[in-house]
């Protein structure tokens, strides 16, 4: 895989997870789950932008980006999408960090795609802390935690 091409990959992954996690904020925040649908919405927006930035430097590569969007699911059950995340986190951390290889002889790119790693993995972590907080407490419990 060129630059170029995984660079349009991660786009079209946060430009998808973006979608996701809006639709997921939605649903959460009209079931009354406030506190998880707003900390889901800022994700939604960071991926966003991270997905505006790849395309911006795509564009100064002298690239075309993609408009193509990778399709994710809908998830209405909270412990499933948090599950969904956190696996999704561990297959993206691994692969981003083996992907700043090919970016050896481009620091923007390089140091981008760094910043996005530890993007990803500080949303790891919040997601396996409420995993584990579940665990803790009950699901019940949680998401009694979660509403306003």
């Amino acid at each position: 895989m060129t630059k170029a091409e995984l660079l349009k990959e991660f786009a079209k992954g946060w430009f998808g997870n973006s979608q996701q996690h809006s639709i997921h904020a939605q649903l959460l925040k009209q079931r009354g789950f406030g506190k998880l649908g707003d900390k889901i919405m800022v994700e939604s927006d960071e991926e966003w932008e991270e997905a505006k930035k790849v395309n911006e430097r795509l564009i100064e590569l002298g690239e075309t980006p993609v408009v193509a969007i990778a399709e994710y699911p809908v998830i209405k059950d909270i412990k499933e999408m948090l599950e969904y995340d956190c696996k999704d986190s561990e297959q993206a951390l691994p692969e981003m960090s083996k992907s700043l290889a090919l970016f050896d002889d481009d620091y923007v790119s390089k140091a981008m795609i760094q910043q996005f790693i530890i993007d990803e993995q500080e949303h790891y972590n919040w997601v396996r802390q409420h995993l584990n907080l579940i665990e803790e407490i009950g699901y019940e419990n949680y998401l009694i935690e979660q509403l306003g």
